[in-house]
């Protein structure tokens, strides 16, 4: 085996071990104009073991097998890190990715690149999610807990950049939580701000409601019969800016005062972000998800008594269930995007048909099975 310099056309250049007209054993190979570096073992011209180093920075340790990065590495990338297997060049079957300047992590399984199996998903505010993954995000059964309100990171969902904290490669600024309450070119406060992790709310999202009524059904329809109910859904739908600016600014919130995008936030369709909540509540989530949300059947519950059982839509309450209420009242019956639409309110009015009543019931079932199944999943996750 021989060795020396050799210099490329496109100006790049190899130093090291050479045999068979091929690198073999130890050198180093630059880009073009020195830009992009790696040193480490080779065997006839492949990569073997060591570092590759990119012109944008980031850097990949590890082992290699036929060109593609194969076997232990870590991975540097922007602020993230990513330790654990990879598979002819994806990440996969099993790694950590954690970002340095926020604390979100993803442990878990991989496929292809992507998150898919069973995992454990730590956010920016410490809010996590364990369960099941597909193809990058939240699909089939898991756990959702919330850190308490008042820690709770503050979203606004025009400036997302990903559904969850793992799914983006890039942050697109920072957003503080005093900057959660600028208001749009008409001087009104947005109606899209959230906090991660919370998607109860009792708040009705009326205009949504009348929007699909509009487009979708007419009156004498079979959902013509159907009687819009009081609801206490519907009874906080106005609340001052002083009320919400006064929740927003708890002295337990300096835990949280920014959020990244693609950071660790975990933006997501929720209803606005309701007043007067304790900034000490927490909420969790037991169930379905679909398409990186809460979809199907579930239980989601606060830690202030506020508790729904039933079936989920997109992050909603949509389709029959019960909701209890701190003071121990229930509403049971049907949801649609959020809005109570026909049924009972326990304790005020006896229940009138038999069907919503075994419709309520099956559904409130249902959310108690796969809240059953999220927590099997979510211990799995976290073993792995």
């Amino acid at each position: 085996m021989s060795g020396g310099r050799f210099d490329f056309d496109d100006g790049g250049a190899y130093c090291g071990g050479w045999e068979g007209g091929k690198a073999h054993g130890h050198g180093i190979c630059t880009g073009p104009k020195g830009q992009g570096e790696y040193s480490g073992s080779w065997n006839y011209g492949f990569e073997v073991v060591g570092i590759y180093t990119w012109p944008s920075g980031n850097t990949y340790e590890g082992y290699w097998s036929q060109g593609k990065r194969h076997g232990l590495g870590i991975e540097t990338k922007g602020h993230w890190v990513y330790k654990g297997e990879w598979t002819h060049g994806f990440k996969g079957r099993y790694g950590v990715r954690q970002s340095m300047t926020s604390g979100a992590k993803y442990e878990g399984t991989w496929q292809s690149g992507l998150q898919d199996g069973y995992g454990t998903e730590t956010y920016a505010d410490g809010g996590t999610y364990q369960g099941q993954f597909a193809n990058g995000i939240r699909e089939g059964y898991g756990v959702r807990q919330s850190v308490p309100y008042g820690m709770a990171a503050v979203v606004r969902n025009p400036l997302r950049t990903s559904l969850t904290s793992l799914r983006s490669e890039h942050s697109n600024g920072t957003l503080a939580q005093h900057d959660a309450m600028s208001t749009s070119p008409d001087n009104i406060v947005s109606p899209t701000i959230t906090r991660g992790g919370f998607a109860l709310s009792l708040y009705a999202d009326a205009e949504a409601l009348k929007g699909q009524k509009k487009g979708l059904f007419r009156r004498g329809s079979l959902l013509g019969k159907l009687k819009k109910s009081d609801s206490k859904t519907s009874l906080s739908s106005q609340r001052s800016k002083l009320s919400f600016l006064k929740s927003i600014s708890s002295g337990a919130s300096d835990a949280a005062s920014t959020v990244s995008f693609g950071d660790g936030a975990e933006p997501e369709e929720f209803p606005p972000v309701e007043a007067d909540i304790d900034a000490t509540t927490t909420e969790s989530y037991m169930g379905e998800w679909k398409k990186d949300k809460r979809s199907g059947f579930g239980i989601s519950e606060r830690s202030s008594g506020l508790k729904y059982e039933g079936e989920w839509l997109d992050n909603l309450r949509h389709g029959y269930g019960c909701t209890t209420f701190p003071d121990g009242t229930k509403e049971e019956g049907k949801y649609r995007n959020n809005v109570f639409i026909k049924g009972m309110k326990k304790r005020v009015i006896p229940i009138k048909s038999a069907k919503i009543r075994q419709k309520v019931d099956r559904s409130i079932e249902g959310a108690q099975r796969a809240a059953a199944i999220a927590r099997q999943k979510s211990e799995i996750a976290a073993s792995r």
